[in-house]
């Protein structure tokens, strides 16, 4: 996997693309920071608004509250002397719900729990209500929701402030505003962005709610806690509500430290296609850098890399069948490419110049070698006729077997220059076709029918250069002349004759002929042990770079020579091969 990475980072393909993706890459970064900017300016915008329809929706609510918190402290510097002077303590609170209709309900509670002055419910007991035990142990000005009032029958926002005297509680004054006197309809603020809107006190408790005091819950901020958000001026953030949904919030103090009104509204910027909103992601800057990207690509595709794969294509057929194929060229082509396709042709058409000088010189030299090759051979020929009509006037045995041995290998020879003569690969030779030639040719001219010899040859397919050749035919030459000379049949059999020319190992071969002989004769001569033939086998070895080896037993004499096999220089082949893949 990781060599197929490396290999296609190293393309032509990759790189420019990398190029262009890195010099795009600013121009897609400026865009994603502009567009982060502009969506900032857009929260911020929304943050603002809301802010003001916020502080619009809530102003009525803000009113009542304060007209409330006003009317409880005016009646609370009231009761002492009220109750002091002896009047009727009733027609004040009376007096305010009447001219205040959003109210429902204004009295007093003295320090014992008991309402002793109120427009309603004289003579009520509320010592066990948590809000009487709250003003009893802290004293202050409280603004709280009362689902069960005392007196009223539907749930209220209580106004308390308490009546001190002398340093002393003295009980408080306690004004109720029911929930459905508060909040006009949403649509009035705001017809085209409805929000939600609560107001909450000091200790996080709820008054109020546009959407009911039943599901309100859910519409609160996820990851900020009512008490958190007590701000004393007013605010904005952004933040999912508990139901998941992202949202703007913000919030207005009504009341200083007691009573806050938090509106919200959806988090939507700017939207386009679809619907889809630049809010989740940053998708279109980088959607818009890779539309440049692509189209850069596409050009360079079709003005470089297309081309050159082209051009590349037409040099690899001209590489493999010596053909120059027209070139189509494409509009998109730039005159830098046609140019360099046009010098490209001109370099193949010198090439198939060369390349055709070049075959006439070597068409001539082959043919100038086989002509020598032939005339050598000829002139062999010529001595080995001589050499015959020695042996056939030769009176004594020494000189004809002395003849007979030099014919024996100038007939060696002779048969090497004949195979290079005949051979279409002037720098190769077949040495298996060599010798099972040459020794032929030596069993027909030496060995008579009527002695019964058995003849066993195996030669494999091996190539040698010239160089080998001709050492390894005189030097396996003089090993058969002495098998024949001393070939003998055994007790109760045929003379035999052995010839192999098989492989050694990888880079090797080896010669090996082995002939029977007579057990009972004495001082059977070995071809390595002195003579001629001895200093011409060890001569034709080293010049082989090879070894010659001897062995024999009562019935049989074995002779071996061992050669490495040159290598032939594969390197200009290998090379266009390589250049080919």
């Amino acid at each position: 996997m990781i060599a197929r990475v490396r290999h296609a980072s190293q393309s032509l393909t990759f790189r420019i693309a990398a190029l262009l993706a890195l010099a795009l890459l600013p121009i897609g970064l400026i865009s994603v920071a502009t567009t982060y900017q502009l969506l900032q300016e857009a929260d911020k915008r929304a943050e603002t608004n809301l802010l003001a329809l916020t502080s619009a929706a809530a102003a009525p609510e803000e009113a009542f509250i304060r007209t409330g918190i006003g009317a409880a402290n005016a009646l609370a510097s009231l009761v002492p002397l009220l109750r002091d002077s002896g009047w009727a303590c009733e027609a004040p609170f009376r007096d305010f719900l009447s001219r205040t209709e959003a109210f429902s309900f204004a009295g007093y509670m003295n320090r014992d729990g008991i309402v002793t002055c109120a427009s309603d419910g004289l003579g009520r007991d509320g010592s066990d209500r948590p809000l009487y035990r709250a003003m009893r142990d802290d004293p202050r000005q409280r603004i709280t929701v009362a689902s069960e009032p005392l007196v009223s029958d539907v749930s209220v926002i209580a106004i308390t402030v308490p009546v001190m005297q002398d340093g002393a509680f003295n009980g408080y004054v306690v004004v109720s505003l029911p929930h459905g006197s508060l909040f006009r309809p949403l649509e009035q603020v705001s017809a085209n962005r409805p929000i939600d809107l609560i107001t909450f006190n000091a200790q996080g408790e709820i008054l109020t709610s546009s959407r009911g005091m039943e599901n309100v819950e859910p519409h609160l901020p996820a990851n900020h806690s009512l008490e958190d958000l007590q701000f004393e001026e007013d605010g904005a953030f952004i933040d999912e509500n508990r139901n998941g949904f992202l949202r703007v919030f913000a919030v207005i103090p009504i009341v200083p430290g007691q009573v806050f009104a938090l509106g919200s509204w959806e988090h939507s910027r700017n939207s386009f296609i679809g619907g889809a909103s630049l809010t989740s992601s940053m998708l279109f800057p980088v959607a818009m850098w890779l539309v440049c990207l692509g189209v850069a690509f596409f050009a360079v595709q079709r003005m470089v890399i297309r081309p050159t794969r082209n051009l590349r294509a037409r040099m690899l057929q001209f590489m493999r069948s010596r053909r120059i194929a027209e070139p189509r060229h494409e509009p998109a082509t730039p005159r830098e490419l046609r140019e360099m396709e046009k010098t490209w042709m001109r370099l193949a058409e010198n090439v198939l110049h060369d390349e055709a000088e070049l075959y006439d010189t070597i068409h001539q030299r082959t043919v100038l070698l086989k002509e020598v090759h032939h005339r050598v051979k000829n002139n062999l020929q010529l001595i080995i006729s001589i050499l015959n009509m020695k042996v056939r006037k030769a009176r004594h045995a020494d000189v004809r077997d002395a003849l007979v041995d030099i014919r024996q290998r100038v007939m060696g020879m002779a048969r090497v220059h004949q195979e290079l003569y005949e051979t279409s690969t002037m720098e190769r030779v077949h040495a298996g076709e060599l010798l099972r030639a040459l020794i032929g040719q030596t069993l027909r001219s030496t060995i008579d029918e009527d002695r019964g010899v058995v003849i066993d040859e195996q030669y494999e397919d091996i190539v040698v250069y010239p160089d080998q050749a001709v050492p390894l035919s005189l030097a396996v030459t003089e090993l058969l002349t002495n098998a024949l000379k001393h070939l003998a049949a055994p007790d109760g059999g045929k003379p035999r004759l052995s010839v192999r020319l098989v492989r050694d190992g990888n880079d090797g071969a080896k010669v090996e002929i082995v002939n029977t002989i007579d057990p009972d004769r004495d001082g059977n001569v070995d071809p390595h042990s002195s003579g001629l033939g001895l200093a011409l086998v060890r001569a034709f070895s080293n010049q082989l770079d090879g070894v010659a080896e001897s062995d024999a037993d009562a019935e049989r004499f074995r002779a071996t020579l061992r050669f490495p096999i040159a290598e032939f220089d594969e390197t200009q082949r290998s090379g266009e091969l390589a250049w080919a893949d």
